[in-house]
């Protein structure tokens, strides 16, 4: 590890007069050159100054390249190498590695790319680079030198440097650059100096500029720091604990009062204190009613998310891809919903219905192609014109416009021009964060049209794809005012000063931090040079100076760690061996009063059971509710699920998958056998016919039904599909026909006959599947299912399976009928179960008084009786607005149930077992 230069050390108040007199501090990052600035300007105010000059404090890269920028605009500009942005650098590693020998092999070149990156900035930093062949290398390490040959080769050729490079060049150079220098230089906030730092530093000091080093040893004005030391039972609760100590700090102070969360493990917890801290800081954020403003939060967190994780970016990634691949309908279906395209306000809702529709006909992975097809098959053209014309102007611009391959600067007019079309990023204002987000997508295209100087020609395919990445790559925290509470990383924190600190996360996996030598350098060379994490004794040595650094960071210190892992055998943990030597007190649990408790306490709650929905009207009633047999069905499973269902019209959003779900599947088997009857009629004909003929009349009504469907399913009954599928209903139907020969005569009298139902005051619209009569005259009503039946679905009080009894009581006051029967097509599991009068009207059935649920009745006529009195009472109870949350058999029947959101099914049984407890004790 490089040892800090020998120059005169300054007190932070003596910084702060060298400020005010025009001198120029550099600091290790951005964040505390931010912190740096806005203390000075605190002072500033604190001395009555009405009018002072603005800081020169920056970090050392950008001091580095503002002289670069600087000697631009001179005339030796024409002397010195374009540097290269860091998406450049990237792009060029990529394409060195993609075109040697040893990455031919590799799978995964961007992040490989990325590794080779760090190792060829880590080893200019540490001078590394002439030494690298004085150690024995590997084989990623001799394949890494192949790689630096090839691009430094490549950045001499076309008058390139880099940001590994641009210090050593700045420093050779600096004595001759016609630039504005610094007279006088202060570091601040360094905890290592690195040898390419030091040695430009020295060439500055060479050069007849002052530089000195802040000594933060002790703090400016500040009563000393005191540290306690406490556990808690894991990491939320440690969170948890956090925020609330954060708060009450805050309103201690009344807001001005500066507070650091350090967090080591900062990217793994940044979704929990993000939640956490939320909802402790404003409880009532999460019952923000949308489009309500949201509140400015008192807290930062120092870790940005990748671009691509914000919606915005979302959509024109989205748009972008749609022009050259298939992509996942779930990403589709949120662009075609998003506010960032043309027409998102006006046609918000008819987008969302049109969403809804195309799910039924949609493919997990979609097209923009397909995507235009299902919007026209849905009434996309006349419900939401805007979006049709987008999708349409999108695909025209596909065929017409789009070459295979350009420069990056061309696709990038492209990209524009394909995102003006789609109307981005919307016609409302955007807020805030949406505003900067779309800055920063503006300024990411630029950077990729810059790409021309490092690779000549790509394709579209790979040029959205590294636009792709470059966004993943890209973290991004919005800008916001100062605020009090900063949660940061531990490289952040270095430096920083506060008013109070809480270090959380040092147990003794987490802190010290595990080595993490490059892979690609020779473990023996960075051990050697020290550098930090390198090596277990480096990466203790680097964490005892940031565990020093903190316990003088503030007046007040925390430092807690978790009693248990996160992980699943949650096993016991220890403290970090560098916070050992800090007494440990008793953890101050601060109580966590949620909203929704404040709520309740705030008043006296009054609790109405408010089961009974307005009553069906008579004229609604007669003219027949949508949903046919379904109506009886859903109401006998739970009264609330009926009237959800069929009178509030609430229906379930389908999900896209691939192939034919078991409905589709069901109605081509139901489609086929209505065709063979309708061709056959009778028991005689399927036993006359051939086998040859038979298969013949199968295939072509087999075929026929696919291509229907096809015309609304064309990628999942494409080219093969079709063949397979046409080929299971032969198989399956043949396997049927063969099960029907063993049945005595019968004659097929209806097929698929729609029928009006009256059952109470209620009219249900329906279609059976088959009835046959029989030799005797008497009728059977059959109903296809594709899985096997139980013959207890159509019995009881709330039959599973009403929709045969009710055929059957329909029919019964009509014509004489014998039976009902489920016909199981299934293979390898064919059958009849039925109810009927007497034994052996279908192959092994039994009469209806030897079957459970049926035996208490003497005759078949009571059967009748009781089905229609059972069946009257459920159409009773839903006409007259029963909606009881009263499951048959919980939790069986609300198992696949989508209306647990609504009636909160689980909330009232464990409501009611809390009940029923306290009333046995």
């Amino acid at each position: 590890m490089s040892d800090t230069p020998q120059f005169p050390q300054v007190s932070l108040s003596e910084v702060f007069k060298r400020i005010d007199a025009g001198t120029t501090v550099v600091t290790p990052n951005r964040r505390l050159a931010l912190a740096l600035k806005e203390k000075f300007d605190r002072e500033q105010i604190s001395r009555k100054m009405t009018t002072w000059y603005s800081a020169d404090i920056l970090p050392f890269t950008a001091l580095i390249e503002r002289i670069y920028h600087d000697a631009l605009y001179t005339r030796q500009s024409s002397k010195l190498p374009l540097l290269l942005s860091a998406t450049q650098e990237q792009a060029l590693w990529e394409s060195v590695i993609q075109s040697s020998p040893a990455g031919k092999t590799l799978l995964r070149i961007a992040q490989t790319a990325q590794t080779v990156r760090e190792a060829w900035h880590l080893a200019h930093a540490w001078q590394l680079v002439h030494r690298l062949d004085d150690f024995d290398s590997n084989e990623d390490g001799g394949a890494f030198l192949d790689w630096i040959t090839a691009y430094r080769d490549k950045t001499a050729s076309a008058r390139q440097t880099d940001h590994a490079r641009i210090c050593d060049l700045i420093a050779e150079r600096y004595p001759s650059l016609h630039v504005k220098k610094p007279s006088l230089l202060i570091c601040y906030g360094f905890d290592i100096f690195t040898p390419q730092q030091n040695a430009f530093l020295k060439k500055l000091a060479a050069s007849g500029c002052t530089v000195l080093m802040a000594d933060l040893a002790v703090r400016h004005r500040r009563p000393p720091s005191v540290a306690s030391r406490m556990q808690y039972l894991n990491s939320l609760e440690e969170i948890e604990q956090a925020a609330l100590w954060a708060r009450s700090r805050l309103e201690r102070a009344g807001g001005d009062v500066r507070i650091g969360i350090v967090v080591p493990a900062l990217g793994n917890y940044r979704s929990a204190l993000l939640r956490t801290f939320s909802a402790v800081m404003h409880p009532d954020i999460r019952f923000a009613l949308p489009g309500v403003p949201r509140p400015v939060m008192p807290f930062n967190i120092s870790l940005g998310l990748a671009l691509t994780s914000f919606p915005l970016i979302d959509a024109a990634l989205v748009s972008l891809a749609l022009l050259d691949q298939a992509v996942e309908f779930n990403r589709a279906s949120h662009w075609l919903r998003s506010p960032f395209l043309a027409g998102a306000d006006s046609e918000m809702e008819q987008r969302a219905l049109l969403d809804a529709r195309i799910r039924r006909f949609a493919e997990p992975v979609i097209t923009l192609e397909r995507l235009l097809a299902l919007v026209k098959q849905a009434g996309g053209q006349a419900s939401c014109p805007l979006l049709f014309q987008c999708v349409s102007a999108m695909h025209t611009l596909r065929q017409t416009q789009l070459p295979r391959s350009a420069s990056h600067s061309v696709f990038a007019r492209i990209i524009t021009e394909v995102l003006r079309i789609a109307g981005f990023p919307g016609e409302r204002s955007p807020d805030s964060i949406e505003y900067q987000t779309f800055q920063k997508w503006q300024t990411l295209v630029a950077d990729f049209a810059a790409l021309d100087h490092v690779i000549a020609v790509t394709s579209y395919h790979e040029a959205v794809g590294r636009l792709r990445r470059m966004a993943g790559d890209t973290l991004f925290q919005a800008e916001t005012p100062q605020v009090p509470i900063q949660i940061l990383g531990v490289l952040e924190a270095a430096g920083m000063e506060f008013d109070h600190v809480w270090v959380m996360g040092l147990s003794d996996e987490q802190w010290p931090l595990r080595s993490q030598p490059n892979p690609f350098l020779p473990l023996a060379l960075q051990r050697k040079a020290k550098l930090p994490l390198s090596s277990v004794q480096e990466a203790l040595v680097y964490c005892q100076r940031l565990t020093q650094g903190w316990l003088s960071a503030a007046p007040e210190i925390v430092l807690s760690y978790p009693k248990f892992s996160d992980d699943r055998d949650g096993h016991e943990l220890k403290p970090s061996p560098l916070i050992q030597a800090i007494a440990e007190t008793e953890p101050a649990v601060l109580p966590m009063v949620r909203h929704r408790d404040r709520i309740m306490q705030s008043c006296e709650l009054e609790r109405i059971e408010d089961d009974q929905a307005p009553s069906l009207d008579g004229q609604t009633a007669a003219r027949g509710i949508k949903g046919g047999t379904a109506v009886i069905k859903d109401f006998a499973a739970c009264p609330f699920r009926a009237w959800a269902r069929h009178r509030l019209r609430i229906e379930s959003l389908e999900t896209p998958r691939t192939g034919l779900n078991a409905m589709e599947r069901g109605s081509l088997v139901h489609q086929v056998l209505a065709q063979v009857w309708q061709r056959l009629k009778t028991k005689e004909a399927l036993d006359a016919i051939g086998d040859h003929e038979l298969d013949l009349l199968l295939a072509g009504i087999a075929g026929d039904a696919v291509s229907a469907l096809q015309q609304v399913k064309p990628v999942a009954l494409s080219g093969r599909f079709a063949q397979i599928e046409q080929r299971r209903l032969v198989r399956l139907t043949r396997e049927w026909l063969n099960e029907e020969r063993k049945r005595d005569h019968f004659t097929v009298i209806a097929v698929e006959e729609k029928q009006t139902i009256h059952i109470g005051d209620l009219v249900l619209n329906a279609r059976l599947d088959r009835i046959d009569e029989l030799a005797g005259g008497q009728r059977l009503i059959i109903d296809y299912k594709t899985r096997k039946q139980s013959i207890q679905a159509m019995t009881g009080e709330r039959p599973d399976e009403p929709q045969l009894p009710l055929y059957l009581v329909t029919q019964e006051a009509r014509q004489p009928t014998a039976g009902v029967a489920f016909a199981a097509v299934k293979r390898s599991d064919m059958g009849f179960a039925a109810i009927v009068r007497d034994a052996e009207l279908l192959p092994g059935s039994k009469a209806f008084s030897q079957i459970n649920g049926c035996k208490q009745y003497r005759t078949w006529e009571d059967l009748v009786a009781a089905w229609r009195q059972h069946l009257t009472n459920l159409a009773a109870g839903f006409c007259r607005g029963d909606a009881q949350v009263d499951p048959k058999n919980f939790p069986q029947t609300c198992e696949y149930c989508d209306m647990q959101l609504l009636c909160r099914i689980h909330e009232r049984m464990s409501a009611r077992a809390g009940a029923q407890d306290s009333e046995n004790d």
